[in-house]
């Protein structure tokens, strides 16, 4: 990739895939600019026709915002991506289909985690940040729900395939397992400059969020105490022997605790 061409990298995540870390990483750079959920906050609170539901805004967790559309999240993101590498953080169902809403021009990571630690961080989260009690019929209709975007990040998947789109799927424990060298490839994969110190940074202050990133006030409790990796040192391994798992169905229809 040519130096003066900005990178532009969308990372498609399961819900609780580790994916903020990974952007943390990505963006942990003055060139950057980082977008944490921009279509997921359409889905949850902009204008009604780009809305998926009003469960969000009747809690009382996001504010109404008729000013907020997809088509204004991908003008931001193209206008950023002029001057800047751009890095987005996304859920595959916000799209609900829509892939004009993703640029011609993107590289794209798909960040998978088994569909039950999935399931049971997700609900654990609703729970402590939110403070949403499911009941059990609650609980199940959640996992559903969860599991239901699986089919959407596989369709996503497949889109990018039969477009000829440059899309890579990567197994979240490896990056936990080995940070440093999967950051590097994601870089080396999107053109995204890279250098160590992108793998260590602080967790913020409750109520902030990193000032090169896009994203909404009310996320801000997703973010916060979000740390780096705990041993980056053990991570530094030649990049061609890192394990990509690849997508399958069978792979995201799991719904139960692996044996």
């Amino acid at each position: 990739m040519m130096k003066d061409k900005k990178a532009k990298l969308f990372v498609w995540a399961q819900p609780r895939s580790r994916s903020t870390a990974a952007l943390r990483c990505l963006s942990n750079r003055h060139d950057v600019k980082g977008f944490f959920e921009p279509y997921f906050y359409v889905a949850i609170s902009g204008k009604p026709e780009d809305r998926l539901h009003n469960h969000f805004i009747d809690s009382g967790i996001v504010d109404e915002d008729y000013n907020l559309t997809k088509q204004l999240v991908y003008n931001t993101i193209e206008e950023r991506h002029k001057d800047h590498h751009v890095v987005v953080k996304e859920f595959a169902f916000t799209l609900n289909g829509d892939y004009t809403l993703i640029p011609n021009d993107a590289s794209h990571v798909i960040l998978i985690r088994h569909p039950f630690a999935s399931v049971s961080s997700s609900t654990k989260m609703a729970q402590e940040k939110m403070n949403i009690a499911f009941n059990k019929v609650e609980e199940d209709q959640a996992s559903g729900k969860l599991l239901s975007g699986n089919e959407a990040l596989l369709d996503l998947y497949r889109y990018l395939k039969n477009t000829k789109k440059q899309v890579v799927v990567i197994d979240s424990n490896d990056l936990i397992l080995k940070p440093g060298e999967v950051i590097q490839f994601m870089c080396s994969f999107s053109g995204l400059p890279y250098d160590s110190s992108m793998l260590m940074w602080t967790a913020l202050p409750s109520g902030t969020f990193p000032q090169n990133w896009w994203t909404a006030k009310s996320l801000y409790q997703m973010i916060e105490h979000c740390s780096a990796f705990a041993d980056v040192g053990a991570s530094q391994v030649l990049v061609h022997h890192l394990t990509i798992h690849i997508i399958s169905l069978d792979w995201l229809q799991i719904s139960k605790k692996p044996d």
